[in-house]
Formats: structure tokens, C-alpha cells, sequence
């Protein structure tokens, strides 16, 4: 039993020896012994912008009372390998700039103490990666300006600015010289010598220093099916065109409003060889979309319907015998054109005997610039009247409307459709429209519908008459309806004695209601150079077309 008890005594105090052993192991860890690891900084913090960052650091454990210096590397690299730039401070942090680090370039820092008489250097501690935003100097793209071999860049006027470099997806970067008098009086570069269907990528420079940086990519070669002059018979041409034939129209005008134009069992691209709508002018009074595989791309063509006292710009039938009868359309395109002048509507759909009878993929506008359709905001017809009309998207971008219909859009037939369509509207400026008792945005009625309105500005409503008090009605389960970072203003039901517009259950993000000073008749909507609307936009940008911001 003693024997026993002996033995038990001996393991007892070996575990506690052991546990002394351990508590002195970790009291040394918790205070290091080791000078590099004593007087180490940490915990690096690192505040960026666009032309400076700032780095701070927490101060070494064992700094109090003692002046310590701090060497600060800099490098592309997380390992270090080469240092880009090295700077010394006596305090806890350190700002560098543009003058020492490349813009838009991710950048890694580290940071130790350095030897003095009484202790070694420190370890280094590193931070996660940052890097300088840089000074955006460029304007948002203009699509029209943008050809097969030139663009024309805008930027802001500014004194010092040296060159623009582009740079394609492969092969040699480009220097384009800037003169003083572009720098600071034109504000833009015209470029040429471009490559055709290339990606680019453009960096404004006032010297070595980065002032702005923009991608765009050169329009696709044209390879046009014929060529036509002022003078030339039109008609004739888009009625002989086989499927997918491009016809290009040099400058001038062109007469087709005494007939509608019927454009039937294939899809041809109009295109004016400028790629400029002021030059290039179309007197027409209806074009028709006619029968299963009909479709259409304008692209760089002013179209008037005046002369031609047209109803419809666009009008989708079946067949010149039944208009009623079924047909799966291709897609229809308005591209950098103008478009005015038809008293019932833009474009209209639902000509169909049943639901879902015309059947189209894609509707686009973009970059274009439409007016005066409508009568007046006293027509029956919606800018987009495509009702029954199954369609998986209808897009409008960089456009802007004006007096254009007594609704944007409808779609109100039920039906049970292939998807659910998507309507999506950005960066778009719509003036002066609604009337004739319409839902002055969307009629969707009890049809599942995504639709979206982003970066855009809606003014003055309605331009007749009266609009009814919610601007969207959309309920059908699965809907999603959404405006965000769009500007809106005198919205109202009634041109006197109305209410405020609502937006029925769509969601609302980011929006503001700031009144321009724009009237149902105004046709200029260029922004203030101050306005907050500007730089309202989801990435920063402005909102509303983008042309009205140079």
C-alpha cells in the first residue's frame, strides 16, 4: 500500500512540474524575448482614393519612449521580389500618391522598424493589396462616334494635358498627341487609323500621370449587299433585297412616303454609310414587318414621317392578306437613328388574331433619339404597343423620347408565354409624354414581367389629357418592376388639379426628383455642368442620355 501511495506522490508532482514548465513557456510568448520581433509594427491599415493612400500602422509593443523610424516598401508583387518604391517615416504612417505609385495597379506595402543603436531592424509586417483609383477625365462614350477606323473621345478641358495612348486587345500601343488648344478649348480627340472590330483601351495622360481611362471597340467591318444615292429608287431595293442584305445609303435624302414599305419574309439591315443620322434622311410613311422571319436593323438614318402622314414607324403583320395571321418575327434594331413625325405610335404589335400569334425575340433601341409620336400623347396606341405580341426582350438604351405616345409601354393581354419578357430601359431621357387616361410607363395588367428603369430621367407627364394616377401597373406573380438611380419630376395625373404619380408595388433605390426647369415642350436636355445628376448614375456616371452631358 505505502509502495502505492510513494508512486501516486511522484506522478503528482511530476504533472506539477510539467504545468510549471508550460505556464513559463507562455508567459515568454505572450512577452517576446526577441528584439525583431519587440519593436515589430501591425495591424496596417490603408485608406485609397484617386490619386493618394494613406497607410497607418499600430505602433511596435515595446515604442513607448524610445523614437523610432519606419521603412515602407511598395510592390506589385506579394512576395516582394522587386520593390517599386521605397520610403522612410518617424511616425506611424505614410501617404503616397500618383507621384510615386502608377494608378489603377494593385499594390502591396510593408512595413518595418529600423535598426538603431540599441536594438536590431524588426520584422516586417505586409498589408493586403490597394491601389490609387485614378482621375477619370473622360466622358462616357458616344456610341455614334465610334466608327470602323476613327472614334472621337471627349474629355474634361483641362490645362496639361499631354496625350492619349490606346492600347488594342493585341498588338502596339498607340500615342496620340494632344495640342493645347484640344487640352483646353475642344475638350475632344478625333482619332484615326483605327482597326476594324478591335477592343481598345484608351488612358488620357497629362505627362507620365494618368488622367482617365475608357474601353470602347471599333464597329465590325461593313460589307454592304449595295450602295445607294439620293436619287436612287429605295423601294425598289428593300423590295428586291434577299435575307440579310445590307443596304447603305450615302448622305442625302431618300423619298418613300407615298406607300408602306413592306419588309417580308427576311431580315435586312438599312444602314447610312456615314454612320451619321443628320446627314442621311428617310421621307417614309410606314415600314412593315411582314410574316414569319421578317426583321429589320436601321442603323444611322433619320426617318420623317411627316410627309408621308404616317401612323406607325414600325407596324408587325402577318401577311398583307391577314395581318391577323401568325408569325415568329427576328429581331428588329434602331440604332443611332432619329425617328418622328407618326401620329399613332413607334411601333406597333398586336395585330395578331390571338395571344401570342406574333412572336419575336428581340426588340432594340438604342442610341436614338425619338419625338413626336402619338399625337400628341392623344393616341390609343403606347409608344411600344405590343400587346398579345410574345417578346423575350425589348431594350432602350442611350435614347431619348420626347412627346412620344400616351404610355411607354403595353403589354396588358394575358397570356402564358415561353418566358416571362424583360423590359429594360438605362441611361435614357423621357420628356413631355402620356395622356388618354393610359398607365404613362407599363400596362402589364395580371402578365408576368420583369421591367427595369435605371440611370434615366422621366419629366412631365402627362402631355394631354390626363394619365392614370399609377404610372405601372404590373401584377402579375413573378413580376419584378424596379427603378433605381433615375431622376423624376413633375409626374402628375392630370395636367391641372392632378396627383403625384405612383409606382404601384415596384421597387424604388437611389432615385431623387430634382426639377430641371424642363416643360412638356422642351427638346433640349442637355444637364447643367454643375448638376448632382451627373454623377447620380449607378457606377457614378450621369444619368439620362448620355449626349445630353457634352
Amino acid at each position: 500500500m505505502k509502495k502505492i501511495i510513494d508512486q501516486l506522490g511522484f506522478k503528482l508532482m511530476m504533472l506539477s512540474l510539467m504545468a510549471l514548465a508550460i505556464a513559463s513557456c507562455k508567459k515568454e510568448e505572450d512577452v517576446p524575448a526577441e528584439p525583431a520581433r519587440i519593436f515589430k509594427p501591425s495591424d496596417v491599415k490603408i485608406t485609397s482614393g484617386e490619386t493618394s493612400a494613406k497607410l497607418t500602422w499600430t505602433l511596435p509593443l515595446m515604442s513607448t519612449g524610445k523614437t523610432l523610424k519606419y521603412s515602407v516598401d511598395f510592390s506589385t508583387d506579394s512576395l516582394f521580389a522587386t520593390v517599386n518604391y521605397t520610403t522612410t517615416t518617424d511616425t506611424a504612417g505614410v501617404t503616397v500618391t500618383d507621384d510615386n505609385l502608377a494608378v489603377r495597379t494593385k499594390y502591396y506595402a510593408r512595413v518595418k522598424a529600423t535598426a538603431t543603436e540599441s536594438q536590431p531592424e524588426s520584422k516586417y509586417v505586409r498589408s493586403s493589396a490597394f491601389q490609387l483609383t485614378g482621375i477619370q477625365l473622360f466622358s462616357a462614350i458616344r456610341d455614334n462616334e465610334i466608327k470602323e477606323t476613327s472614334a472621337k473621345l471627349y474629355f474634361t478641358k483641362t490645362a496639361g494635358l499631354t496625350a492619349i495612348v490606346l492600347t488594342p486587345a493585341t498588338g502596339a500601343a498607340i500615342t496620340v498627341s494632344l495640342s493645347t488648344s484640344e487640352a483646353t478649348v475642344d475638350g475632344f480627340k478625333a482619332i484615326t487609323g483605327l482597326t476594324a472590330g478591335t477592343k481598345y483601351t484608351a488612358e488620357l495622360f497629362a505627362g507620365t500621370k494618368s488622367k482617365g481611362l475608357v474601353t470602347f471597340t471599333t464597329l465590325a467591318p461593313t460589307v454592304y449587299t449595295v450602295k445607294l444615292n439620293p436619287g436612287d429608287d429605295l423601294a425598289a431595293a428593300i423590295s428586291n433585297a434577299a435575307n440579310g442584305a445590307v443596304i447603305g445609303l450615302n448622305p442625302g435624302t431618300y423619298n418613300i412616303s407615298a406607300a408602306s414599305t413592306f419588309i417580308t419574309q427576311k431580315t435586312i439591315t438599312l444602314k447610312s454609310t456615314s454612320g451619321e443620322p443628320k446627314d442621311t434622311k428617310v421621307n417614309f410613311k410606314e415600314f412593315d414587318i411582314e410574316g414569319t422571319g421578317a426583321g429589320v436593323t436601321f442603323s444611322g438614318i433619320e426617318f420623317d414621317g411627316t410627309a408621308g402622314a404616317s401612323l406607325y414607324f414600325i407596324n408587325f403583320i402577318g401577311s398583307q392578306a391577314s395581318n391577323g395571321a401568325a408569325a415568329t418575327f427576328t429581331n428588329v434594331t434602331v440604332d443611332n437613328c432619329i425617328v418622328h413625325g407618326s401620329t399613332t405610335s413607334f411601333l406597333r404589335g398586336d395585330r395578331g388574331t390571338a395571344a401570342r400569334d406574333f412572336k419575336i425575340t428581340a426588340i432594340t433601341v438604342n442610341n436614338s433619339i425619338v419625338y413626336d409620336m402619338g399625337a400628341n400623347g392623344s393616341s390609343a396606341y403606347y409608344t411600344f404597343h405590343v400587346n398579345k405580341m410574345q417578346f423575350n426582350t425589348l431594350t432602350v438604351s442611350k435614347s431619348t423620347f420626347y412627346n412620344a405616345g400616351p404610355g411607354l409601354v403595353t403589354a396588358s393581354t394575358t397570356y402564358a408565354g415561353d418566358v416571362i419578357p424583360t423590359v429594360a430601359i438605362s441611361n435614357s431621357t423621357f420628356n413631355g409624354f402620356g395622356g388618354n387616361a393610359k398607365y404613362a410607363l407599363l400596362d402589364a395588367s395580371a402578365n408576368p414581367i420583369n421591367f427595369t428603369i435605371v440611370n434615366s430621367i422621366l419629366a412631365n407627364t402627362p402631355k394631354s389629357g390626363t394619365v392614370n394616377a399609377a404610372a405601372i401597373r404590373g401584377t402579375g406573380a413573378g413580376s419584378t418592376l424596379k427603378i433605381s438611380n433615375s431622376n423624376y419630376f413633375n409626374l402628375s395625373s392630370a395636367l391641372t388639379g392632378g396627383t403625384a404619380l405612383t409606382f404601384g408595388t415596384a421597387t424604388l433605390a437611389s432615385n431623387q426628383s430634382i426639377n430641371t426647369g424642363w416643360t412638356a415642350t422642351t427638346t433640349d436636355f442637355t444637364l447643367p455642368a454643375g448638376s448632382v445628376l451627373r454623377t447620380a448614375g449607378s457606377t457614378g456616371g450621369p444619368i439620362g442620355d448620355p449626349r445630353w452631358t457634352y
